[in-house]
């Protein structure tokens, strides 16, 4: 089974934040290797990190690689697929990093590892 984790998933666990899911953690920590992040996602922490809305004890193009290898984990890249796809997504909510996290998950038949409950409003699978 392939994992695809959602920012608040990744920068929790590397983080090491309180009320973090335990059945993701659980995912994460005994199978790495099919836990992927998004760029997507990579993409929005940066934003929230240059507008001051999240805070990190790393910095994200220096050591986000070296946490993400150390963990076995993996990048997912952007296909463009995943980009036209999201014109046909259904209008459930507005989020664009989101959105394409949906396109990705479904093109690759992953469960979503996030607290976020909208991904199963989109017909997949959420582990917390």
């Amino acid at each position: 089974m392939k994992y695809l984790l959602d920012t608040n998933a990744w920068v929790g666990f590397f983080e090491g934040r309180d009320g973090f899911g335990r059945h993701a953690r659980q995912k994460m920590e005994e199978q790495p290797a099919s836990c992927g992040i998004s760029l997507a996602s990579v993409w929005e922490a940066a934003i929230k990190v240059g507008l001051g809305k999240l805070k990190l004890a790393y910095d994200l193009e220096k050591d986000l690689p070296r946490l993400v290898e150390r963990n076995g984990f993996h990048f997912l890249g952007l296909e463009l697929g995943d980009a036209a796809a999201v014109q046909a997504l259904e209008q459930i909510h507005r989020d664009p990093f989101d959105r394409i996290q949906v396109c990705q998950a479904r093109r690759l038949g992953s469960t979503v590892l996030s607290s976020d409950p909208v991904f199963e409003k989109y017909g997949l699978k959420r582990i917390w």
